[in-house]
């Protein structure tokens, strides 16, 4: 029987790394360590639910759409507010067109992902520029290369999350996850 011990949140974080640069390898960007480091970041803090669908609406039910996460906070005009709402929109949009690519494919959600995933990022990164604080650097290139990190974490889900059923391929990945430390 296989030990199920449970996985430390610097264990997984370490183990996201390592799968994002072999992907970056694998798809010939070898050398993107501030993407790495956000990425895993990312797939770390996501890979708790209560993180990745941490908006609720006013009856306190977690949204899971983007739509409905922009009706949350269409009269929000806190400058710090809205770059938490966008980044949380470009990161989940990342994460779902990478990770769930294949749901969000069938869904046909994907170039709405997509593009507001990019969208997200390039405000992020304006608001970052006004404000003066944050990393502007970061998240235009998250916005401009969009499509890239969102296909390597599909090819890293592909190649690296082994799946245990064959119309399931986020099985493992849900596997790895029930063994984080809560």
């Amino acid at each position: 029987m296989v030990n199920l011990r449970k996985i430390s949140p610097a264990s997984l974080k370490s183990y996201f790394s390592k799968l994002v640069n072999m992907s970056f390898f694998d798809l010939g960007k070898e050398k993107d360590d501030k993407a790495t480091i956000y990425l895993t970041d990312m797939l770390t803090e996501f890979a708790r639910t209560e993180k990745l669908y941490k908006i609720t609406d006013s009856e306190g039910k977690k949204v899971q759409t983007i739509v409905d996460m922009h009706l949350q906070n269409q009269h929000n005009t806190n400058q710090n507010t809205q770059r938490e709402l966008r980044k949380y929109v470009g990161d989940f949009s990342l994460f779902m067109s990478g990770i769930f690519r294949e749901y969000v494919d069938k869904h046909s959600y994907l170039s709405y992902y997509v593009t507001e995933g990019m969208k997200s990022y390039f405000v992020v990164s304006r608001l970052d520029l006004e404000m003066g604080k944050g990393d502007p650097v970061i998240f235009n290139k998250l916005s401009r290369d969009f499509e890239f990190y969102s296909g390597a974490l599909d090819h890293m889900r592909k190649v690296y999350f082994k799946s245990d059923k064959i119309n399931d391929p986020s099985s493992n990945y849900y596997h790895v996850l029930s063994r984080i430390e809560h």
